[in-house]
């Protein structure tokens, strides 16, 4: 039961998230315009991206913390400190580079008018303001996350999300569409959700401890966090770096048309990866047999819940992306949605290995996995690019993410039939609308497709269903029905 209410905790910042997108970004291209939003759209993956680069320290010190559930409070105080200590470095440092690196791409590779170029380089100290936000706000989560403390990390979460998407909107209409206040009031909401969490966090670990910064406890997070942090630099780069090939070479207003259903599909995959954040502290406590039956189990149950999200949205997607968007919809983005959807199915399959392999200490294979792949996927990226416009790029994106799939469910030791042959039928599920999709060409059959894939996978759901786990659903039933 905890699991699922971890899970459930850590899935509401991302529905709040994509209700605020659903009703924002209709107003957002009404009140500035294609151009200036496709612009502001490169500037927060930008920000997102070093938003998610915290070096590795959160998911260290989530990891040591619950492998060191035993030890005292002033014991995990030090933890706690050491993570903090070296987050203030990383932050001074790291704040420079990204600033000279925003300043490069903005000034010699972004696709605008002059006017835009000029305000997104006026805007660049704004990434170097971001790098302590959100070292801090990773170590600060990632913390509480070792403690299990998932309540207060997904309300800090989702004021956050929520302040960064709502207040630029609301600095365009009240006082200026500038690049720059637009993303200083997307970073303003993120402080106000960094108080929250860090409020939180000194409750629980620091008050009342004294402050002991210990090399010894450094040099631990650091040794598991170095190769999280070339992950942390090297997976979101490659999450980006589509869009920035877009604004490079196509436009800021191609940047809407990838964008848009993009980050919508990008969105719903935050609803499996809440189970596996709940999963990681777990499989970091557990044994190493106990982990990987745990972690099995997992993967089939996300590929089945999951399945249900990415095959109705496949079938309502262009249904869904008119009534959205109406006649400013760009017919492009049906299929990049679709696709997308396909390719984010298989990332969340991949998220599970992927957590249990860095629980167990081993963050040095996803590190090198990621390194390897980065150059393969730029040169897809261009290839199928160039060839096919925006659905090359996305179909670049699926590939990349089956190739990272593979390879982890082969170290994970998830390849053998008791895990794939579950996940055959929700696969199958997920590619038919898309085969089919010419067909999907109205509510009705949108409708119709998206119940039809639904009663399959309730179907494969059942059959694979362990027997207790249906004696105990047939036995709940039973007794509403009284």
């Amino acid at each position: 039961m905890k699991l699922a209410k971890n899970s459930l905790l850590s899935l509401l910042p991302t529905l709040a998230g994509i209700a605020a997108s659903i009703l924002t970004v209709p107003v957002y291209i009404a009140e500035i315009g294609n151009d200036r939003y496709g612009a502001l759209l490169v500037g927060l993956v930008l920000l997102g991206y070093f938003g998610q680069a915290d070096f590795g320290l959160g998911r260290a010190l989530t990891q040591r913390l619950s492998a060191e559930r035993d030890a005292d409070a002033t014991e995990r105080a030090s933890i706690v400190w050491s993570a903090l200590a070296g987050a203030l470095g990383i932050s001074i440092i790291g704040a420079g580079l990204i600033c000279i690196a925003a300043y490069v791409f903005f000034a010699f590779f972004f696709e605008a008018t002059d006017s835009l170029r000029a305000e997104a380089i006026g805007s660049v100290w704004l990434f170097g303001l971001c790098v302590p936000v959100i070292m801090y706000t990773g170590v600060s989560t990632g913390a509480l996350l070792g403690a299990e403390r998932f309540g207060v990390v997904s309300v800090g979460t989702m004021v956050g999300n929520l302040l960064s998407q709502v207040l630029p909107l609301a600095m365009a209409v009240l006082h200026s569409s500038d690049l720059s206040w637009l993303l200083g009031a997307s970073l303003a909401g993120r402080v106000i959700g960094l108080v929250l969490i860090v409020a939180s966090m000194w409750r629980v670990f620091l008050r009342g401890q004294p402050v002991i910064v210990s090399r010894k406890q450094l040099r631990r997070l650091f040794a598991f966090g170095v190769w999280i942090m070339v992950t942390a630099i090297i997976g979101p780069l490659m999450i980006v770096s589509d869009r920035v090939v877009i604004g490079a070479t196509i436009g800021a207003s191609a940047v809407v048309a990838y964008s848009v259903p993009f980050l919508i599909a990008q969105r719903t995959i935050t609803f499996p990866l809440a189970i596996v954040n709940a999963l990681f502290p777990r499989l970091a406590a557990q044994t190493e047999e106990q982990s990987a039956a745990l972690g099995k189990v997992s993967v089939v149950l996300v590929g089945q819940l999951y399945a249900f999200v990415v095959a109705g949205l496949i079938c309502l997607a262009e249904p869904l992306l008119q009534l959205w968007l109406g006649d400013k919809l760009d017919e492009r983005s049906i299929l990049v949605g679709q696709i997308a959807l396909i390719g984010f199915w298989i990332n969340a399959l991949a998220n599970v290995p992927y957590a249990l392999i860095q629980a167990r200490g081993n963050s040095r294979f996803t590190a090198m996995l990621h390194v390897i792949e980065l150059p393969l996927y730029f040169a897809t990226l261009y290839g199928l690019g160039l060839a096919m416009g925006l659905t090359g790029i996305a179909l670049a994106f699926t590939l990349r993410t089956t190739l990272d799939c593979g390879v982890l469910f082969q170290k994970a030791r998830f390849a053998g039939g008791d895990v794939l042959g579950k996940l055959i039928g929700p696969a199958a599920v997920v590619l038919a609308p898309l085969v089919a999709s010419s067909l999907l060409d109205s509510w009705t059959n949108s409708l119709a497709a998206a119940s039809a894939c639904s009663l399959v996978l309730l179907a494969f759901s059942w059959f694979q269903m362990p027997q207790m786990a249906k004696t105990r659903l047939i036995a709940q039933f039973a007794r509403m029905s009284r």
